[in-house]
């Protein structure tokens, strides 16, 4: 009995260690932003549907996701989460092309990053521009911003 006891005790105390990170979607656009989001390994799902002036907030534990303007969308706000030393890394991508402005801003003390044009000089422009990509601590709240 002491021994189950003790093991939930253990198991409660690595779910408590682990804090998912919030975003928060907003829309500054003056029409209807769906944010999709894909992720590694998974099919492409709707986030939220959010009219103009609209917000939403999300949780997340897991690594490797973008989220998108539309089901074609291609202006990227893209995250990696409870990564390498407990960090939380994000950046923008306009790889595949540019169709919506957006910002990412942090809680945590990482930089804004926002893209308002296809050759915005905060976003990655191509596969190894690795200087755009940002590290901040874990845990916090990010903060989307469509046509900010």
């Amino acid at each position: 009995m002491q021994e189950k006891i003790f093991m939930l005790a253990i198991v409660s105390l690595c779910f408590c260690s682990i804090h998912s990170t919030t975003v928060q979607f907003h829309n500054r656009c003056g029409y209807r932003v769906q944010v999709i989001r894909t992720a590694n390994g998974q099919q492409p799902a709707l986030e939220c549907s959010l009219g103009s002036g609209g917000s939403c907030s999300r949780g997340y534990n897991s690594n490797g996701m973008n989220f998108k303007n539309g089901w074609g969308g291609k202006t990227l706000a893209e995250f990696t989460f409870h990564t390498w030393k407990n960090l939380d890394f994000y950046d923008l991508s306009v790889i595949v092309g540019y169709d919506t402005p957006m910002r990412i801003s942090s809680s945590t003390g990482g930089p804004t990053v926002t893209c308002t044009s296809r050759g915005c000089p905060d976003a990655y422009q191509f596969p190894a521009d690795n200087i755009k990509n940002h590290g901040t601590r874990a845990g916090g709240t990010f903060k989307v911003d469509f046509c900010p």
